[in-house]
């Protein structure tokens, strides 16, 4: 064999052959590996039957519009009041968990709340069942709050 030839021979090796095992590794690695539940979408959002909402303003607010949820992987955008507050959130399995700003009554400490949930990754569409706590706001108790994602709506010409 010739110099030339063993040249070739060796650099296929190292530029061809050792990236087919790297990525025979990392696929190999990767195999257990799960993508997280889909949440992203429109949802709509009714307080739970034993919930009295009346005395508290933030939580009408809450419920009269869509909130609607951007996902990348376990990373979300909520939006709530239809584009008003866009915040951060975190999907951990089948929990969703975010902070919201809240606009509450003038001469309150209302400032903060935490909405978390837990989805239900079977149903069909997806339901999920949560709870709305407001920080510092003694007007402002606990709700639970129920919520259905909206069939998403295409605009496309597709059949």
């Amino acid at each position: 064999m010739s110099r030339t030839s063993r040249n070739f021979v060796v650099a296929y090796i190292f530029l061809v052959g050792l990236p087919l095992i790297g990525l025979a590794g990392v696929l190999r690695s990767g195999r257990h590996l799960a993508a997280p539940i889909s949440v992203d979408g429109n949802w709509k959002v009714e307080a739970s039957n034993s919930t009295k909402t009346a005395s508290c303003a933030a939580v009408a607010t809450f419920l009269s519009s869509p909130v609607s949820i951007s996902q990348s992987g376990r990373n979300l955008v909520v939006t709530f009041g239809n584009g008003k507050s866009v915040v951060p959130g975190a999907l951990e399995d089948n929990s969703i968990k975010t902070s919201i700003p809240v606009d509450g009554e003038p001469g309150t400490q209302c400032g903060q709340a935490i909405l978390t949930a837990i989805v239900d990754a079977k149903s069909a569409p997806r339901v999920m069942t949560g709870q709305l706590a407001f920080l510092g706001c003694p007007s402002c108790a606990p709700f639970a709050f129920h919520a259905v994602r909206q069939p998403k709506t295409g605009t496309g010409g597709g059949h």
